[in-house]
């Protein structure tokens, strides 16, 4: 067995093409997550296996503190931020009760035209926006984490590259995300800054099947009977920026169309971290019409969505034709809410056994970890703070009709006591291990 081991752990180094060539170190013993073998899988796993606790929050419902549309919440040094339209945030307390509303949309010194991120920073909660133009630099607007102004950056733009995000490593080292515009360009795939934003090293593009950087455009059409097709559009060379991850004291960056996560660590030596084994659910065929994001024989890794704590790391991916689980949500449409399908899975991932398992549903049609700490709703967050307090979201009337249904306890079935469906959402916050 231990030389099977060996055997796969040196084809997964060996699969990773101009990886060595273009990292400061190669581990001896890489990390295999070994997804081909588990494909046609799952099991339903307890909250407990990956958290210790778990604790409900129900946000402060006043006129000023209502959440807009498609909030995403994040937890941070003792306070809550929920994201909505508009690029405004909602900041509560842990207990949730509002504290004020950060909105700096505007002309000011100390506001923002053309945002592009907004960033709630590790351990202090303070949030940066970085700004985006077409014709000036990028800029980062510091403010402290009651949203007073501190201090502004210029971020350079190299022209070769497309960049989206600029995130702190530490106090004096900032990390961009980058791709290159064109084929020929220098292929970068994140540049390093120092706290002056000097640039001090340029990180190259790990290797990509050609094919992937052809970019086919898609639109979604529904018809009268409410079926959708997908109309293809034109095709153009584009390949996409590196996902950045921060993990304690280092950077994970994860970009699509390649099998491996790369980590920059705090002294700026980068290296593969781990390598994802698609086996024969990796395409490899540069014919692609037949690939949709949720139809065809291809599995790949949803890089926007990577949760990491001591222990494990919950990973999703497009399952496509191979999701033993497809499930439907509904959504908000101009045509009202519409049920549209899905397809993707999440996975577990433990970094101590390297055992890697899909998550079945705990309920059917509600993707997550069966919350068996204090018997709630499917648990699968969103965000994770520095300290491994990850935090997901539900909508009252989510938890009242979870309720209606199944026995709660604890401060859970506190809450659904006073709770009525038009209140802002409550928050789940578990302590990861």
């Amino acid at each position: 067995m231990n030389n099977i081991f060996r055997i796969l752990i040196l084809t997964a180094v060996v699969a990773m093409t101009g990886c060595k060539s273009q990292t400061d170190t190669l581990p001896t013993e890489l990390p295999v997550i070994d997804l081909a073998a588990e494909v046609g899988k799952g099991k339903i796993v307890n909250l407990s296996k990956v958290a210790s606790n778990i604790r409900y929050v129900k946000l402060e419902t006043t006129e000023g503190s209502l959440i807009g549309t498609y909030p995403k919440v994040f937890y941070e040094n003792e306070r809550i931020y929920v994201f909505s339209t508009r690029q405004v945030v909602k900041v509560f307390d842990r207990d949730g009760k509002f504290l004020f509303t950060f909105d700096k949309s505007g002309r000011g010194p100390e506001e923002a035209q053309g945002i592009s991120n907004i960033r709630i920073m590790p351990y202090t909660g303070g949030m940066v926006i970085q700004t985006f133009s077409i014709d000036a630099k990028d800029r980062l607007l510091f403010y402290d984490r009651d949203g007073n102004f501190e201090k502004s950056k210029l971020v350079p733009r190299n022209k070769t590259t497309s960049q989206e995000k600029t995130i702190s490593l530490n106090d004096s080292v900032f990390i961009g995300s980058a791709a290159p515009r064109h084929k020929d360009s220098l292929q970068i795939f994140a540049i390093v800054y120092d706290s002056a934003f000097n640039v001090i090293k340029n990180i190259l593009m790990p290797s990509i099947p050609d094919y992937e950087k052809i970019y086919q455009e898609s639109m979604a059409m529904r018809a009268s009977d409410g079926s959708v097709s997908i109309l293809k559009g034109r095709t153009f060379y584009r390949v996409f920026p590196p996902e950045l991850y921060p993990f304690k004291n280092s950077m994970r960056l994860i970009t699509p169309g390649n099998d491996t996560i790369f980590t920059l660590d705090s002294q700026l030596n980068y290296s593969p971290a781990f390598c994802i084994n698609y086996g024969k659910y990796k395409n490899l065929s540069k014919k692609r019409d037949h690939i949709t994001k949720l139809d065809g024989n291809h599995i790949d890794m949803i890089v926007r969505y990577f949760i990491e704590s001591e222990e494990n790391i919950i990973l999703q991916f497009g399952m496509r034709d191979f999701c033993h689980q497809p499930y439907e949500m509904m959504i908000p449409t101009t045509r009202g809410m519409q049920p549209r399908r899905h397809t993707d899975c999440y996975a577990l991932y433990n970094k101590k056994s390297g055992k890697f398992t899909f998550l079945n549903q705990p309920v059917k049609g509600i993707v997550g970890f069966k919350e068996d700490l204090e018997d709630g709703p499917p648990f699968i967050p969103t965000s994770i703070s520095s300290d491994f307090q990850a935090s997901a979201l539900y909508t009252a009337a989510e938890i009242l009709d979870f309720a209606s249904k199944n026995s709660t306890k604890g401060e859970l079935k506190e809450i659904v006591k006073k709770l009525k469906d038009i209140d802002n959402p409550i928050v789940a916050i578990a302590k990861m291990k």
